[in-house]
């Protein structure tokens, strides 16, 4: 009790214990116990979900941040807190910003449906403006191979019309892909698990809010 007291008291030892717990969870696994703080952090891959997105522009910005603090951070764990403790705050702040940036999962699951943490991730996504148009775009290979004719459709008639939409409505399923993503090109166009409240291409009827079974997509992907 004596301790909580001393460091409720202390700001800035605060933050420091905060960003020590944080960091040896994501660049020192298997040395989380390494603090009395119990705060804990997962790291969900993302790469099985949507093969590729390590690589697009999110997730590279994501790798770049963490390989720059891996690089300042010490090599042995019982090391870190007098590297952290020694950081100037802002550099504290940029350490857990990335550290917090990594353990976030907003993926609409429908096996693994969580309504609270869901919209918390769409209240964050508004927060820091996320346009996900800047970071993902449809093609064949990231959508529309991955769901069904009448859903390809549906962005074709989004993104350009009904028209273009019925042109492509009796291809096979490849061939319908394949068209889509020419006629989608530079559309911004993004399905409805994408995009946050503030966009103005969200669907203002409630349904289209609903998961569906075959969204499985990370609004921060990466």
């Amino acid at each position: 009790m004596g301790l909580r007291d001393a460091v409720q008291a202390d700001v800035g030892a605060a933050l420091a214990t905060v960003v020590h717990a944080l960091a040896l969870q994501v660049f020192y696994p298997g040395y989380g116990l390494w603090t009395p703080l119990q705060l804990r952090l997962s790291v969900s891959g993302l790469e099985r979900l949507a093969p590729g997105v390590d690589d697009g522009p999110a997730g590279r910005r994501v790798r770049d941040r963490c390989e720059a603090w891996g690089a300042r951070l010490p090599e042995r764990a019982e090391d870190l807190w007098g590297v952290v403790f020694g950081l100037a705050p802002s550099d504290q702040l940029d350490l857990m910003a990335c550290c917090a940036g990594v353990g976030l999962y907003a993926v609409r699951d429908p096996h693994d449906r969580r309504p609270g943490a869901l919209a918390q991730a769409e209240t964050l996504a508004t927060v820091v403006g996320l346009d996900m148009a800047g970071t993902w775009s449809a093609t064949a290979a990231s959508y529309f191979t991955r769901v069904p004719k009448t859903r390809v459709l549906e962005a074709v008639t989004e993104a350009v019309n009904a028209e273009e939409a019925g042109r492509i409505a009796g291809f096979k399923k490849g061939d319908m892909a394949e068209a889509a993503e020419r006629l989608v090109e530079g559309k911004g166009w993004l399905p409805p698990v994408l995009r946050t409240v503030s966009d103005a291409a969200e669907p203002e009827d409630e349904s289209a809010s609903e998961p569906r079974d075959d969204d499985a997509y990370a609004f921060a992907a990466e």
